[in-house]
């Protein structure tokens, strides 16, 4: 499925998502934040985001809010907002990491192509299982941390699905020690809902 992006959307327009993606298009993530992402955690993010969505064939195109032009076509659009700060600080921030990581809008019981990533929940969550010889490595933790939190949404906006799944990156409440460990990924089931028609 092709959608023609006109930018509406950055004035608030609703308009509609079609169902789930074509088995094997790469999916287009249109990214904005609200403040710069540390260009190492970027760097993790993109990288660990690939590798996630790969056994269940798909593959991601990363562009800017910013570089969007009128009248462009992506595929399989999603439209991601990174909210907060994106960067592990070398101190702890004081913040209460209960509630969503992130979250992705729905209507009339379908899910939106639209998430939200809340930074600084994510990166509460990530340093609260971070121990001291990890700091020096906490932009690429947080960068790993983004990846499976909007893994996650994604999961949600393909497989069209406010459910989630028993174990892995797709079920409910990521811990902090889940997003910074050096394994974590869907498990087979869930990673077949990529391409699920």
């Amino acid at each position: 499925m092709r959608f023609l992006l006109t930018l509406c959307f950055a004035a608030g327009v609703a308009w509609g998502f079609e169902g789930l993606p074509s088995l094997h298009a790469p999916i287009t993530l249109v990214v904005d934040s609200e403040k710069p992402i540390a260009a190492e955690a970027l760097r993790e993010l993109q990288n660990e985001l690939n590798h996630l969505l790969k056994p269940g064939g798909r593959s991601v195109e990363w562009k800017q809010l910013s570089e969007m032009k009128a009248g462009a076509e992506v595929s399989d659009l999603i439209v991601v907002r990174f909210r907060g700060s994106c960067r592990m600080e070398t101190m702890p921030a004081l913040l209460d990491e209960r509630g969503p990581l992130a979250l992705t809008h729905t209507a009339d019981g379908d899910v939106l192509p639209f998430s939200e990533v809340l930074c600084d929940r994510v990166k509460a969550a990530a340093r609260s299982a971070m121990h001291g010889g990890q700091v020096p490595d906490g932009n690429k933790l947080m960068g790993r941390a983004m990846a499976r939190v909007l893994a996650h949404e994604v999961w949600h906006i393909t497989a069209n699905t406010q459910k989630h799944g028993k174990d892995g990156v797709a079920q409910r409440g990521l811990t902090g020690a889940q997003l910074i460990s050096d394994k974590f990924e869907f498990n087979e089931a869930d990673a077949a809902a990529f391409t699920r028609k």
